[in-house]
C-alpha cells in the first residue's frame, strides 16, 4: 500500500525525496527552508516547528490530511536549526524546536495512527545537544512502544537509505 510520508527538517535533498517516493505516493516536507526541490509529488508545509503557531499548524494538518504511514524527522545539531527570523539562536529555540515541537508532532501522529513508523534521522557529526535530543527520543519511544505496541521507532544516521 502506497501512501503519504511526512519529512520534518530543513535538509531534505532531491535524492532523499526520490528515495522516499519509491515507496510513497507523496512526501509532505515540513520546513522553514526556502529550497524548492521542484518535484510534483513533494508538497511543502512551510512552518517553524519551534513556534506555537507552527506546532498548531502542523496539528491542524494532521487532523485535515490523510494520516501519514511514516514520518522522517531530522535531529539537528545546535547550530543548524533555522528560525523564522535572522535573530541569534538560543538554547530555548533549539529545545522548543527539537524537543517540544517534535514531541507534539509525534504524539499527534501516534494518536491518529497507532501503527505509525517514525524514523529519527541523527546527524553524522553530532554535538552534546543532538546527542541529548537523541537520548530523550530513545527514552520516549521506548515508553511509547508500551502504550502503542504497533508503532515502530527507528533511529538512523543521516544519509542512510530511507526506503521503507
Amino acid at each position: 500500500m502506497r501512501t503519504t510520508c511526512l519529512y520534518i527538517g530543513d535538509r531534505l535533498s532531491f535524492d532523499t525525496a526520490m528515495q522516499l517516493l519509491m515507496t510513497h505516493d507523496k512526501v509532505v516536507w515540513v520546513t522553514v527552508s526556502d529550497i524548492d526541490l521542484e518535484i510534483d509529488a513533494v508538497d511543502r508545509l512551510s512552518l517553524h516547528l519551534g513556534s506555537i503557531e507552527g506546532q498548531a499548524r502542523l496539528l491542524d494538518w494532521f487532523r485535515q490530511a490523510d494520516t501519514p504511514r511514516s514520518i522522517f524527522c531530522e535531529l539537528s545539531t545546535f547550530g543548524y536549526i533555522e528560525t523564522e527570523s535572522s535573530e541569534v539562536r538560543s538554547a530555548t529555540d533549539y529545545l522548543q524546536t527539537q524537543i517540544v515541537g517534535v514531541t507534539r508532532a509525534l504524539e499527534a501522529a501516534l494518536s491518529l495512527n497507532p501503527a505509525l513508523m517514525w524514523f529519527f534521522i541523527c546527524p553524522l557529526e553530532n554535538d552534546v545537544w543532538s546527542r541529548a535530543c537523541e537520548d530523550y527520543f530513545r527514552a520516549l519511544s521506548e515508553g511509547l512502544s508500551v502504550a502503542a505496541p504497533e508503532a515502530q521507532f527507528t533511529f538512523v544516521s543521516d544519509g542512510q537509505l530511507l526506503v521503507v
